[in-house]
């Protein structure tokens, strides 16, 4: 399978832009890595999986965190969990499908993904699926490029293929609804990486 027009690259790994877009995707996980620890855990032994998660750079950060028990990476892009291996070995990688996750209901304390669900026919259904894993009590979270900040021009070229890499584009509200319909309760919001993208942050 070619690398070649994933979500989470853009570019071959050898080209500057890569280097640079690996970059700016370090900086936007350094600051969702803070504010998950921050906002998204109840316990001092959680339990943490990005359902959806490329090459996992906010796990990695997550994983290092003392009320942290175990951080998993689940994505069912292969490559993409290769290069988060070859990053940091000693990550927990699982290939899963964010429509079945294999993970047993009530499982988790945080499930969360970030420039993931846009990119699914049907996000409301994987939404489901990580609000099935989270335990009552525990935290979801979803980010989603922004419509009203720099990517909101998405919405008028949702067909090319800039558009296809963005994704969808969502208002505050529209992710809001997303999240109660799916069975969460919307808590917390944020915007980060100078506004591209809005974050959601639910109790199950």
């Amino acid at each position: 399978m070619s690398m070649e027009g994933k979500s989470w690259q853009l570019g071959s790994p050898e080209t500057g832009i890569y280097r640079l877009y690996d970059g700016l995707r370090k900086r936007v996980n350094g600051k969702l890595a803070r504010y998950l620890l921050s906002n998204g855990l109840n316990s001092q032994a959680a339990v943490v999986v990005e359902a959806g998660s490329g090459p996992a750079f906010a796990s990695s950060m997550l994983a290092r965190d003392r009320r942290v028990s175990l951080a998993v990476a689940m994505d069912i892009d292969i490559e993409a969990l290769e290069e988060a291996r070859r990053r940091d070995p000693s990550l927990a990688l699982v290939v899963g499908d964010l429509h079945n996750l294999p993970f047993k209901t009530g499982a988790v304390d945080l499930t969360w993904n970030s420039s993931t669900l846009e990119h699914l026919d049907d996000p409301v259904a994987g939404l489901r699926e990580m609000v099935r894993v989270t335990r009552p009590g525990g935290k979801v979270f979803v980010g989603l490029p922004y419509g009203r900040g720099p990517l909101g021009f998405q919405r008028w070229i949702p067909r090319t293929s800039v558009g296809i890499w963005i994704g969808t584009v969502f208002d505050m509200p529209t992710a809001k609804q997303l999240i109660s319909s799916a069975g969460a309760a919307p808590r917390d919001h944020i915007l980060y990486f100078f506004r591209f993208f809005l974050g959601v942050l639910a109790d199950r």
